[in-house]
């Protein structure tokens, strides 16, 4: 790629880096992807009520229904003293633009944009089927609902995910559960704590056993079935004057194949019940926190936080598709040896049971972090790689229309 098809992948990945798209405030983007789509020609752009937009490219005659997904939401900042740079600038230094979201995942989004306007224009008249453009919405706090409506408006076949893989192709990922862990006691003023029972000092010591005797299950692809303490709080909140009556654990639970939300809870209630012998006057709930939110729209959005674990067999008729395409092409081929780290292939690979494969530029590592960039090289070449996969997929010689037959998730239900 060279040119004016560099220039302008460029442009438009920095200028989606300059609006800000915290989870639930991506309208900005979506009105301007929406835009870049119509003015590259795409055939239908779409936004639904939670604010999805999907580009699709209509091709001639049956073939296959080809979905390029990436998210258009972020976290936050955090403190913007601690950037280097201003994080949403998208100052190039290095052979690098700087951003929030440049890793996760506004640099696969440009370049599968590109690469479809691309296709259009090169080989349009030679391809079959069709080829969407997703960008999601609140995939950092719902990615499982987001997913699951644009699988309803475009009805994929085959789905390639743009979560960062530093250009390898990833076959699987581990799942997640999202579990809430209540310790009870009693109410009193914090200067004769005597007279209470708190629940906070009941968590301290509940927490020390969990992570004495939790041993995560292993999995000899996904890796380790981990057990992270992401939140703790106290309630009633902000009673300084007083002996908490509840203490509240949020818990991340990656999940591995064949686990389940309920088996992990189960799991959980077992090791409590252990404690209680050890912790006098123990009283202690787990749950599934369900949570809501606002669109930018202005829809309510609703879920939990579940997903189930997937791999994509070795032998996959898929991946030797994508991975043929690549080497034709003299582009990086490689099949990672290790799983996707987030869950944005979940619904399509379980649900769905669709071939799904992680496909992305930049660095894991990068992902959420102070200062995050991407390597313009990577950029231009995700770009070829989603042009290259995508020509394949719709030259009628990719061959995957079945169900992702051999693959292997986490069985059960929520």
């Amino acid at each position: 790629m060279e040119g004016k098809r560099q220039e302008d992948l460029i442009q438009l990945c920095r200028e989606l880096l300059r609006r800000p798209a915290v989870s639930g405030r991506e309208g900005e983007v979506a009105r301007f992807a929406a835009d870049v789509m119509t003015a590259l020609g795409y055939d239908r752009v779409t936004t639904d009520s939670y604010g999805n937009v999907v580009g699709t490219m209509v091709f001639s005659g049956e073939g296959e229904r080809v979905l390029l997904i990436s998210q258009m939401d972020h976290v936050d900042v955090g403190d913007a003293a601690e950037w280097s740079k201003y994080p949403y600038g998208a100052f190039i230094e290095d052979d690098r633009i700087f951003g929030r979201a440049a890793s996760d995942q506004k640099g696969s989004l440009s370049a599968m944009i590109m690469a479809g306007a691309f296709l259009r224009s090169d080989l349009g008249r030679s391809l079959k089927g069709q080829l969407s453009v997703a960008a999601a919405v609140h995939q950092e706090t719902f990615e499982n609902v987001a997913s699951r409506a644009i699988a309803d408006t475009v009805d994929p076949t085959c789905v390639l995910v743009g979560e960062a893989s530093s250009l390898l192709l990833e076959r699987g990922q581990r799942g997640r559960a999202e579990i809430r862990l209540d310790t009870f006691g009693k109410m009193a003023h914090s200067s004769h704590p005597e007279y209470g029972v708190n629940a906070a000092d009941t968590m301290n010591a509940l927490l020390a056993f969990l992570k004495q005797q939790f041993i995560p299950p292993r999995d000899p692809f996904l890796g380790e079935g981990i057990l992270v303490l992401t939140s703790l709080y106290t309630s009633p909140a902000g009673a300084s004057g007083a002996v908490p009556e509840k203490c509240t654990a949020i818990f991340d639970r990656r999940l591995l194949r064949g686990e389940t939300l309920e088996g992990a809870a189960g799991e959980l209630r077992t090791l409590i019940a252990r404690a209680a012998e050890q912790i006098p006057g123990l009283r202690a709930r787990v749950s599934f926190p369900v949570m809501e939110d606002r669109c930018y729209t202005g829809a309510p959005i609703r879920g939990n936080h579940y997903a189930p674990a997937w791999v994509l067999p070795e032998e996959s008729a898929f991946l030797k598709v994508l991975s043929d395409a690549l080497a034709e092409a003299g582009l990086p081929h490689r099949v990672s040896d290790r799983p996707g780290f987030g869950t944005n292939g979940c619904h399509f690979a379980v649900e769905r049971n669709l071939p799904t494969v992680i496909y992305g530029p930049s660095r894991r590592e990068l992902v959420h972090g102070v200062d995050e960039y991407i390597e313009i090289r990577e950029l231009l070449e995700a770009c070829r790689g989603y042009y290259t996969m995508g020509g394949r997929l719709l030259s009628g010689r990719g061959g995957v229309q079945a169900p992702a037959a051999g693959v292997t998730v986490s069985e059960g239900g929520r």
